[in-house]
């Protein structure tokens, strides 16, 4: 049986200022316009249905607005309407989450959060989860809930849960069982860690002896690095590798972020659905069985076969929708980063070529000089794009 909660909490006016506060775009920083007005209105709208303590919808609007900004101070707001609407598990999860990484919060704001915890653990259970693996997919009840490790610990509703984890086609599952106020533990095992091999002593130096020892170099100077950029192949190749990896790694960080928002924004209209059309006390399950979601719900449990089936068809597509928007910022994230790290390659081997190419003697430079030399450059302007071939002989 749910209890009830009462709490002596901050007026939510005062969060709503900080919500103002937060909704005002940095001069450092470039926002996107739209993406935040969308979020001030949501923002806007949670603070009116809480004033009306109509907890529920207050609810959907700090998550929807939480999607599009995250902010400490709607993440603040999401937790108190979630502890008022019944969703203890996601206000526990919340506060914890605001406590954890938000360590600049005020003494008053940090009370509240640390009160609405303790009030949301009482009606929940705390599940600490250890995978043996990290960056494992963690799954509770087929929903993901992150990648391992995670953050912090896992709060559920009393009850008996099943917990997953996927990395690289392995699988560990378990059963864990819940009750309110109680805390737990849980271990998963996908592989067995190698041990790593053994270290032997490194072998001592061997001192050359005096009659081998090497005759002094000739004098040398370095050539400057424009000129010997221009005059070696390997060189022109490093620099093109370096500046093709930072432009295709901005572009699809670009697209990385692109994407993602794309899935936030997706994710909050199935949500908002869920709650306030289908009247559903959460969306948790609506994109593994959509059907049998959608049996329990009282505007849809006496609904026609046809007609639920319709209705579950829109969730899935939404849901693929979402999938989809995720896979895509995935790989745009790997590109990135793969894109990052050839530029940076290439950036380093140029340095280390540069070092060692361009130190010469004074007879290599004579050398060098009187040999035929060739340069090519591309070149482009309207209406035409080619090369441009330069040598001496």
């Amino acid at each position: 049986m749910r209890r009830n909660v009462s709490l002596n909490l901050t007026q939510l006016g005062t969060a709503a200022l900080l919500g103002a506060l937060l909704l005002v775009p940095a001069r450092a920083h470039a926002q996107d316009d739209v993406t935040l007005t969308m979020a001030r209105e949501r923002f806007k709208e949670g603070v009116s249905y809480f004033d009306k303590k109509d907890f529920p919808k207050a609810r959907v609007a700090f998550l929807q607005a939480y999607a599009l900004k995250k902010h400490p101070a709607v993440l603040l707001n999401l937790a108190q309407s979630e502890l008022r609407s019944g969703h203890e598990a996601d206000a526990a999860k919340h506060f914890a989450q605001y406590l954890r990484e938000h360590k600049d919060a005020t003494e008053a704001e940090r009370q509240g959060a640390e009160t609405g915890l303790t009030a949301a653990k009482a009606l929940v259970g705390e599940v600490s989860l250890e995978v043996d693996a990290a960056g494992a997919e963690v799954y509770v009840d087929g929903d993901l809930e992150g990648m391992s490790p995670l953050a912090g610990s896992l709060y559920l509703p009393p009850g008996t849960h099943q917990v997953q984890a996927k990395k690289d086609g392995k699988t560990a599952s378990g059963d864990v069982s819940v009750a309110a106020g109680q805390s737990s533990s849980l271990s998963l095992k996908l592989v067995t860690r190698p041990k790593p091999a053994g270290v032997g002593p490194a072998p001592a130096p061997v001192e050359p002896d005096a009659e081998e020892a090497p005759a002094p170099a000739p004098a040398s100077h370095r050539q400057g690095f424009v000129p010997w950029v221009t005059s070696t192949p390997g060189a022109m190749i490093g620099v093109g590798l370096t500046g093709v990896g930072l432009i295709g790694g901005g572009a699809f960080a670009f697209g990385m972020k692109s994407s993602y928002d794309a899935a936030d924004s997706v994710q909050a209209q199935i949500i908002e659905k869920a709650v306030t059309t289908d009247r559903k006390a959460t969306s948790r399950g609506v994109c593994n069985e959509p059907e049998n979601w959608l049996a329990t719900s009282p505007v849809w449990s006496s609904a026609t076969e046809a007609a639920r089936a319709d209705r579950a068809r829109q969730y899935r597509e939404n849901c693929d929708k979402y999938s989809d928007n995720v896979k895509s910022g995935d790989t745009f994230k790997t590109l990135a980063i793969v894109s990052f790290a050839v530029a940076g390659a290439a950036a380093v081997g140029t340095v280390v070529y540069y070092l060692v190419d361009s130190k010469q003697s004074s007879a290599d430079t004579a050398k060098r000089s009187r040999g035929p030399r060739v340069l090519v450059l591309p070149v482009y302007q309207p209406g035409f794009s080619g090369g441009l071939i330069s040598g001496t002989f």
